[in-house]
């Protein structure tokens, strides 16, 4: 329902990619009936094998099986078959993974940067997939899309990470012109912020002396941005439960028997676009340090299918170049070119990091994992069984000049502009083990990750670099208000806050909002009801409440106009009244031509709908439970795109994780003919989380099936 600029999710999670390269080293054939996979009562794939390359197999296996669909598309993205899948659509995607390098950086740095135990991890992935795909060729849209292989799936880490750097439309932009004619300080695309919660209590906090840890992102509700959740368990000590994003190697987030972390989304300059100064008198030169420099040509021939039915791929030439700077395009209105540089495109080890974080068994072996610093964004918030907790300011900035403006189009024409080295992660922020007893993020400033007291982690980096949205949100003033009401909390109490559905009346978005709350019945008289609905207001957005459905309407309406998103919540926004009264108007005639009447309860028209399940759902925009609703073709009818999208909650005692549970909005499969395609919404209606164990006998007890990949 609120426009929060996240378009670009479809665009960087369709570039989590399977690309085709040389071949590689040869290792064991692995036999599926050494991958047991358990399926429990919700298909929870629960995956037991001798080896983590056997694991692995019988992961990629799993989730093609519920989601192949998904995955196959993002295969295709990798191979520049999205031309080839979607035509003239798919044509950009191809030219954005050549531009970037990435297939050109796995070849480079493969053999060299990679350790042989992940290797051979991802060989054991790379034959599950090709097992699939071997066993259900009719399920294969793009015949040519299969085999794939390591170096394919470590590409598409490359290119997952440079679109979370917004990168993709950095350049389209500048092959589209928009940077043309323009001074220096015109300013760039910046990364979109998208949500997540994540909080920590260490055992002080906690009444039954746990450590307690929450995992809650906030991303699709459908498709490519849906977690799939599954349980890894080897003999080598791979043993972790949590979630990913479709056709990913290794866990994103969750919980093994000794730790556990979540990621929420931050806001950082990723990425900077260069104005090249070129020679008027020789063409495809630029200077540099004085001196002319000449750029790399970059062919590439797009296939693109312009069949309407069937198939005919018409190759079209691009060019695309390289300068110093790295990938480098030509504006198609101009003679200007630009480069596009950004740490993504430098390092191969992302898989790889997510696997050690996988593993890792202790405080300073998941230390030592993230500082393979090959993620290229998310805070970090971090719970152990030592008791341990800690909030990171995790990512890859440059390290820039800080004399030189970088908001903006940035001169490339200097060695003073091209960076080379990254900011240490230990210099990006963080609070450790903190004395009030818990740390969290709600996309909200690095710099308040705790109480007000222990506000004072270690950064010694300027905060201006790496808070571009400086301030707390909604979900981080309720989340203040709701952590101060007791000294000790129990898993109830953590469950209460985490599904809190109230806005708080402090920080910038209630201030933007104050006046329309304000309104005075008596200067608008036929909005006298609306008026008297939304002052009475509790701000909390349950199904049965009228003023949501209200406020809803009108918020949309505002947001659309003006192009506000998730940031506004954090930075805030000026309206004014004769703007918020219009809107109001707008509203209550809506809601008289649907329904008669202004008094429309929330729960009416803000809908959890997956196939023939459809329940009324509470939460809105930036709560700590929170929504963020389109509407449905065709119906005065709201469901969410983004939202509540899994949350797990773990205790942790000496003895390792003492209790486990997690919860998703809809079903872990994305097959509509599953019967767990739709069968947790009514458990996520009441917030009721899933009971889970990493003890195989546990989940033997739950099983639904037990079978092996074949």
């Amino acid at each position: 329902m609120f426009n929060r600029h996240l378009s670009c999710a479809l665009c960087l999670l369709s570039c989590i990619s399977f690309l085709s390269s040389s071949a590689q080293q040869t290792y064991p054939k692995i036999d599926p009936k050494d991958v047991t996979v358990v399926r429990d009562s919700f298909g929870i794939p629960h995956i037991f094998a001798k080896t983590d390359a056997q694991v692995a197999y019988g992961l990629a296996w799993a989730n093609a099986e519920d989601a192949f669909d998904i995955t196959q598309d993002l295969v295709y993205t990798g191979k520049g078959f999205m031309g080839r899948k979607d035509g003239i659509k798919g044509a950009p995607t191809d030219f954005f993974v050549h531009a970037i390098g990435a297939r050109e950086l796995v070849e480079q740095k493969f053999d060299t940067d990679l350790s042989p135990e992940f290797k051979k991890y991802l060989d054991g992935f790379v034959q599950g997939l090709n097992a699939y795909a071997t066993a259900h060729p009719n399920e294969v849209k793009v015949k040519k899309a299969f085999p794939v292989t390591g170096k394919d799936i470590v590409t598409s880490y490359v290119v997952i990470m440079s679109a979370l750097s917004w990168t993709q439309n950095n350049i389209g932009d500048a092959v589209g012109g928009k940077y043309d004619n323009v001074k220096l300080d015109f300013p760039q695309h910046q990364t979109p912020s998208v949500g997540s919660n994540a909080f920590a209590l260490n055992a002080s906090k906690m009444e039954d002396g746990k450590t307690f840890l929450c995992i809650n992102p906030h991303l699709g509700m459908e498709g490519q941005f849906s977690f799939y959740e599954a349980q890894l368990q080897s003999e080598e000590g791979l043993d972790m439960e949590g979630c990913m994003f479709q056709g990913s190697t290794s866990l994103a987030m969750g919980v093994n028997e000794n730790l556990g972390w979540g990621m929420t989304w931050n806001t950082f300059d990723k990425v900077d676009v260069f104005k090249l100064k070129m020679n008027p008198k020789k063409k495809l030169e630029y200077e540099f340090d004085g001196n002319w420099l000449t750029l790399e040509k970059k062919p590439i021939w797009l296939k693109v299918n312009v069949a309407r039915k069937g198939k005919f791929v018409l190759p079209v030439k691009k060019m695309t170049y390289w300068s110093k700077y790295g990938a480098t395009v030509k504006s198609s209105k101009s003679n200007n070119f630009y480069a596009v540089r950004f740490p993504a495109n430098t390092t191969i080890r992302t898989g790889e990091q997510l696997y050690k974080m996988n593993k890792a068994k202790n405080y300073k072996e998941y230390w030592d994992a993230i500082h393979i610093h090959a993620i290229t964004l998310f805070n970090i918030v971090y719970a152990d069984r030592e008791n341990n907790i800690f909030y990171l300011n995790h990512g890859m900035m440059p390290e820039r000049d800080t004399t030189i403006d970088w908001s903006g189009l940035v001169a490339g024409n200097t060695s003073r502009t091209l960076w080379t080295k990254l900011i240490p992660l230990d210099s990006m922020g963080s609070t450790i083990n903190p004395s009030c007893g818990y740390v969290y993020n709600t996309n909200n400033s690095p710099f308040h990750a705790s109480s007000n007291e222990c506000n004072d982690g270690y950064c010694p980096t300027p905060r201006r670099l790496i808070d571009e949205r400086s301030g707390d949100n909604n979900r981080a003033h309720r989340f203040q208000e709701l952590i101060g009401r007791k000294d000790k909390f129990t898993w109830n109490d953590m469950h209460d806050l985490k599904f809190d559905i109230t806005f708080s009346k402090k920080g910038k978005f209630a201030e933007s909002t104050d006046l329309f709350f304000n309104l005075d019945e008596k200067k608008y008289p036929d909005l006298k009801e609306a008026i008297t609905i939304l002052k009475a207001w509790n701000r909390v957005s349950d199904i049965h409440e009228y003023a949501p459905t209200l406020f809803g309407l009108v918020i949309k309406r505002v947001f659309d106009k003006h192009h506000y998103d998730d940031a506004d919540f954090v930075m805030g926004f000026t309206v004014p009244e004769e703007e918020w009264v219009s809107s109001l108007r707008a509203a209550c005639d809506t809601l008289k031509a649907h329904f008669g009447t202004v008094k429309v309860e929330w729960g009416t028209i803000h809908r959890n709908i997956r196939g023939n399940v459809d329940m009324p759902l509470r939460g809105f925009a930036d709560m700590l439970s929170p929504s963020y609703p389109q509407q449905v073709p065709g119906k005065f009818i709201f469901k969410p795109e983004y939202g509540d999208t899994y949350t797990m909650f773990a205790e942790f005692g000496k003895n390792g994780v003492e209790r486990l549970a997690a919860l998703q909005p809809a079903g872990n499969s994305l097959t509509p003919q599953s019967k767990h395609y739709n069968d947790q919404i009514e458990l996520f209606s009441r917030q009721a989380l899933r009971p889970l164990s990493l003890k195989k006998e546990d989940v033997m007890k739950r099983a639904e099936s037990v079978y092996h990949p074949q």
